[in-house]
């Protein structure tokens, strides 16, 4: 991936692509779309895409979903359906994005939520909700 700040979308679909490698050369990514690829896993940079909207990843030969994808308070969109996904019930793989990301972030312990909770109101100059108010 090129070095690309104003890199809004990518849709690299039908590509036979097996690894994504230097996604954070794009940060403000608000699509991206790899369907029909030969994805086994999505590389750790997609869940530190805090801009990220849409995520197309159907098709592919992804057999789990990092449950940190739920914590992209940004991402509305999800496609996961065509996948051998054995983590994650059949019902939920056609689930829309709402949906999909209170049952992956139900997979995540509390100390991992709330230490990017933390980390994202940081990050945006929010106070810390968590601490101080007893």
């Amino acid at each position: 991936m090129p070095r690309a700040a104003k890199l809004d979308t990518i849709s690299l679909g039908y590509n036979q692509i097996t690894t994504l490698a230097n996604l954070e050369h794009a940060p403000n990514l608000s699509v991206l779309d790899l369907h029909s690829n030969k994805l086994e896993s999505l590389p750790d940079t997609v869940m530190q895409m805090s801009r990220l909207k849409t995520l197309t990843v159907s098709n592919n030969e992804l057999k789990d979903i990092d449950p940190r994808i739920s914590l992209l308070e940004e991402l509305v969109r999800i496609n996961i359906e065509g996948n051998p996904l054995k983590a994650i019930k059949a019902n939920m793989r056609s689930a829309n994005a709402v949906q999909l990301k209170k049952y992956l972030k139900m997979r995540l312990g509390e100390d991992v939520v709330e230490a990017e909770e933390t980390k994202q109101s940081a990050a945006r100059g929010l106070p810390n909700m968590s601490s101080g108010y007893d």
